[in-house]
């Protein structure tokens, strides 16, 4: 019997091959840079369920915390290029980080895109029971008590804490930012009352929940279904750039896996799997290809280097 099962094991491991594709035989990785419970965790996960349902792929998710994604995407870019290991995409780690100093790889010409999601809401929000009522309310605490005014984010030096923090020095008020190893851990914080907001995409489910109260959103369009909350574009503050996510392997990948990846990925664009999950995380369905996501990468890599350039 032990024989005959490892037969059977063996027969078997070049049909879940075939059935990839494009890819080599072995297990693949999806990398996440953020802790497991957010919105990057969820979509991760997302994918590799439709690699294994859709093509019968072996996908797995490792989670790689820490510095807004930007440890997850070294590790992706020094990855074989044989299609096996791809990251979840970062706006923090392709658009703002590397302006910061050396992350250890090429956002524009060191990965392989392949192709875009969702564009997620990144707003400021508070507890529900929080004194704050709304962002005015909340720049008016902060002018009259410098430094008391405390908001957590997904990582240092990330794309959320260098859009708010530019909003706030227009304003000309002191505030003290706290970064975590991801948007769980920062909203954690929250419900803790270790921190008077956050600024995250994952603040959906606590808003369904009607556990938090968003304050304003960060990017350039209302969050679905809460128009009158104000946009940082509509505030006229400096950045107000959209948060979308995506996928990347590493560089002078081969063709034949990035095809297979970018047509997974359209798939699930095309699906009503993708308006469903993005409904549940208060986002929107925003696939785009491997052209298409390059372009955006290469756009707010630019358009965030010109903000953070000294003088």
């Amino acid at each position: 019997m032990r024989r005959r099962s490892l037969l059977l094991a063996t027969l078997a491991a070049p049909a879940i091959a075939r059935a990839a594709g494009g890819l080599p035989g072995g297990t693949a990785t999806v990398v996440c840079g953020f802790a497991a419970g957010g919105i990057g965790d969820a979509l991760s996960r997302l994918v590799a369920e439709a690699a294994r349902d859709r093509r019968g792929a072996p996908v797995i998710v490792e989670n790689r915390p820490g510095n807004g994604g930007a440890i997850a995407t070294e590790r992706v870019s020094r990855a074989a290029p044989d299609g096996l290991t791809i990251v979840l995409g970062s706006p923090s780690a392709l658009l703002v980080l590397p302006h910061q100093g050396n992350v250890g790889y090429d956002p524009v010409g060191g990965l392989t895109p392949l192709g875009q999601l969702i564009a997620q809401p990144l707003p400021v929000y508070v507890r529900a029971d929080s004194a704050l009522a709304d962002w005015r309310g909340a720049i008016a605490f902060a002018r009259a008590n410098p430094g008391r005014f405390t908001w957590g984010t997904a990582g240092s030096r990330s794309f959320a804490e260098i859009v708010v923090e530019k909003a706030f020095e227009q304003e000309r008020v002191e505030t003290t930012s706290v970064p975590f190893r991801g948007g769980a851990e920062a909203v954690q914080a929250l419900l803790g009352g270790h921190v008077m907001a956050v600024a995250s995409t994952d603040y959906g489910p606590l808003l369904r929940q009607d556990a938090v109260r968003l304050l304003a959103e960060t990017g350039p369009n209302p969050v679905p279904g809460h128009p009158g909350v104000p946009t940082f574009r509509a505030l006229g503050y400096p950045l107000s750039p959209p948060a979308g996510y995506g996928f990347l392997g590493p560089a002078r990948m081969a063709p034949e896996a990035a095809a297979w990846w970018e047509a997974l990925l359209g798939d699930i664009g095309g699906s009503p799997v993708l308006p469903a999950f993005a409904e549940r995380y208060v986002g929107v369905a925003a696939p785009e290809d491997a052209a298409g996501y390059a372009r955006i990468i290469r756009e707010g890599h630019a358009g965030f280097g010109r903000a953070l350039r000294p003088g």
